[in-house]
């Protein structure tokens, strides 16, 4: 590891600290929260070292994490704490890891993943709310097959995705894009058997729990599933889903359409991989459902951050906007629900969120301009 990703990670962990800090705590004792997901993982986690069978599905499948907790020799709250807290920084260097995987600068991977650190949805609510340790690991074993996968390491990918499905179901969206990763960098008979055979193994995981737990509490996937399906009719549903939940990035991938679909057609995996996390995400309403997507979304940021605010800019600009953007994401991570410092109420939440969306969404904007002028002029000489 170059000195230069030790000090990154140095500094990862350092912003981790103060993103959990600045999320704060959730009063699991209110009654206010008691139809939350973490009261299900904390009666998993008495259980433990037994299975708790008295659990609605999909969360008593979800049995390694709580199990775990269960047996460390703290309380309970204290032993979600530690290891949700852990699980945050390594899910940090790992988005780090992936940014550079996708030969994104170490410099620039640094400053993205600070994005991705500082978005409410995706992982200051797991500061906030450390019950959902769950989902903090299952998201960092899904991002680490993708650099497990490139590296051709089936052994570490057998491991990751058999135990990441007693984890969470998450990693089953990544067998698509695992198939299509393959067949674009060339048909090779043995990684397609390697991965198929991972794959059937993660599947077996899959069934077999649920085979070893049997509940009749909860719905189906099919029927939760075709529940959720209102949301294809409700605009400001997905405007939530698909723009205020990246903020203050979300305009940018519909303005730089272009750039998107460059940015796609290069990575075609990653598009399966996109297209799959978005189909699934309509399992539920949260807008968290998306967190899976937010690698690809943001190492397209990256891309465009390249392309717009470090390429052919002075050093000193350079750095002002860039800082510019950490700042506006910074602030964008206020909140109503969650944090040390919140917002007022859901009508401060929106104003925030649109006005900060707005300023990034013109830096990039003022840019594309002036690149299209300057190119006009070249043209016309």
């Amino acid at each position: 590891m170059t000195s230069i990703k030790t000090k990154h990670i140095v500094i990862l962990f350092l912003v981790t600290i103060l993103t959990i800090l600045l999320s704060g705590s959730i009063d699991y004792t209110d009654s206010s929260y008691s139809n939350m997901d973490m009261n299900k993982y904390i009666s998993m986690a008495e259980a433990s070292p037994g299975i708790e069978t008295n659990i609605i599905r999909p969360f008593v499948y979800r049995i390694a994490m709580p199990w775990l907790a269960g047996v460390l020799p703290f309380s309970i709250p204290t032993s979600f704490l530690i290891l949700n807290s852990i699980s945050l920084f390594l899910l940090s260097i790992i988005f780090y890891l992936f940014l550079i995987e996708y030969k994104t600068d170490e410099n620039l991977a640094l400053v993205v993943t600070i994005f991705f650190q500082l978005n409410r949805y995706f992982f200051q609510f797991l500061g906030w709310n450390f019950f959902q340790l769950s989902d903090t690991l299952s998201l960092t074993f899904l991002f680490y097959s993708f650099i497990l996968l490139r590296n051709k390491n089936f052994i570490g990918l057998f491991f990751i995705m058999v135990f990441g499905v007693l984890v969470k179901e998450y990693m089953l969206i990544f067998i698509p894009a695992g198939f299509a990763l393959i067949f674009e960098r060339g048909l090779n008979k043995k990684e397609v058997i390697n991965f198929s055979i991972i794959s059937i193994a993660s599947f077996l995981t899959f069934w077999g729990i649920r085979k070893i737990i049997p509940t009749e509490g909860g719905e189906s996937l099919f029927i939760q599933y075709t529940t959720q399906l209102v949301f294809y009719s409700k605009p400001i549903l997905l405007i939530k889903r698909f723009i205020i939940t990246f903020s203050p990035f979300g305009l940018l991938p519909f303005l730089f359409y272009k750039d998107l679909f460059y940015f796609l057609n290069k990575n075609k995996h990653l598009f399966i991989y996109s297209l799959t996390v978005i189909v699934l995400s309509f399992f539920g309403e949260s807008e968290r459902l998306m967190a899976p997507l937010a690698p690809i979304y943001f190492l397209f940021i990256a891309e465009l951050v390249r392309k717009y605010i470090i390429a052919d800019n002075e050093e000193l600009l350079k750095s002002r906007l860039l800082i510019s953007l950490i700042v506006v994401a910074f602030l964008t991570s206020f909140y109503h629900l969650w944090g040390v410092i919140k917002l007022p109420n859901e009508y401060y939440s929106m104003i925030t969120t649109i006005a900060l969306t707005i300023v990034v969404t013109v830096i990039f904007l003022s840019k594309l301009i002036y690149l299209n002028r300057l190119e006009k002029k070249n043209i016309l000489k």
